[in-house]
């Protein structure tokens, strides 16, 4: 039996965007695991009283200090990614100026319209025939870029030619 259900387009993340969001991962969680863990400490030291028997201290201290250690590790390895998302963020800036810079040399915006008479259409088609080029000449010219970075460049290109 044959899957004939399509498949929802992967929708482009910039790196940078990942970046900030592994910093925020990264020191919320870590923060919070080292408060909580914290907390912990000092409710057994008797410097944060609280007056609930024995074993609920103990079985809530082991369930919550698990939790908050799980929330440093997560920190952690947040950590350890944003030093892979930047280097991948670098690369990728790289690839977006390269390609804006190919498409400035090589091609103006009347290229990409065709020369057609834009008063004659309405904005709606005019978009999609101007996206149609873009996407064409970057498949052209970048084969292997893989299909939501080249429909982001081709946003990225389009809005470059036609801010409006």
């Amino acid at each position: 039996m044959s899957d004939t259900t399509p498949k929802t387009p992967h929708i482009y993340v910039e790196a940078g965007k990942k970046l900030e969001d592994a910093d925020s991962t990264a020191w919320t969680f870590t923060l919070l695991g080292i408060l909580g863990l914290t907390a912990i400490i000092l409710v057994w030291t008797g410097l944060l009283p609280i007056n609930i028997p024995f074993f609920t201290l103990l079985l809530g201290t082991i369930v919550l200090g698990i939790l908050f250690a799980f929330f440093i590790a997560v920190g952690l390895f947040a950590f350890h990614c944003k030093k892979k998302l930047s280097s991948a963020k670098i690369k990728e800036d790289a690839c977006i100026c390269q390609i804006r810079q190919w498409f400035q040399e090589h091609y103006s915006a009347d290229a990409i319209s065709n020369g057609m008479d834009e008063e004659d259409l309405p904005i709606e088609q005019l978009y999609f025939i101007r996206s149609e080029n873009i996407s064409r000449l970057l498949a052209e010219e970048f084969p292997k870029l893989e299909e939501s970075f080249a429909e982001y460049m081709l946003e990225n290109i389009y809005q470059m030619y036609f801010p409006d």
